[in-house]
């Protein structure tokens, strides 16, 4: 057994092997940092609240994307809508890719408007998600959320959050 161990092939493939499996998951991180979700629960506290009860079984807890795509992090919040990809598809986040998706998209195939704003990202949650319950929320709720989101995403907001009064004037950012 102890010449197996001592055995500098094995020790190298083993090295090796290793080396490969932290690359493939330092590359493969999506979602937000806990930074960000802390500077985005002390901007919306609400937000976080409601972003976990009614958000994050689909979006993921990070907002990394599982059944639904990201919506924090790196490429999260696209101007242009993804065709359906997986959270670890590295052209899920090229905006040239995507604004060129959203252009060649057939007539009738499922689309968005552009995300360019708060208005925006509100106006499309607070008609489509979460998708079984939409009706059901208060426009309090998706404000916050979209507070919770831009605020995670590093946006600095105004004291009460964000609001239909300021919401065409807060960017999207990209990241």
């Amino acid at each position: 057994m102890s010449s197996r161990l001592a055995d500098p092939g094995l020790l190298l493939v083993s090295a090796l092997l290793c080396g490969l499996a932290s690359l493939g998951c330092a590359s493969t991180q999506t979602g937000a940092t806990a930074e960000d979700l802390a500077r985005a629960r002390g901007q919306s506290a609400q937000g976080a609240t409601t972003f976990t009860n009614e958000c994050a079984r689909c979006h993921g807890q990070r907002g990394e994307g599982l059944a639904a795509p990201a919506v924090l992090g790196p490429g999260a919040l696209p101007e242009y809508p993804r065709n359906n990809v997986t959270a670890g598809d590295p052209t899920a986040y090229d905006p040239q890719l995507i604004q060129i998706q959203a252009q060649t998209r057939p007539a009738g195939a499922p689309s968005r408007d552009p995300f360019r704003n708060a208005l925006d990202l509100y106006n499309y949650t607070s008609k489509h998600m979460p998708k079984e319950r939409a009706a059901e929320l208060k426009d309090a709720d998706y404000w916050a959320v979209v507070s919770y989101l831009l605020a995670a995403q590093g946006v600095s907001l105004p004291p009460r959050g964000i609001g239909p009064a300021e919401a065409a004037s807060i960017p999207i950012p990209k990241r």
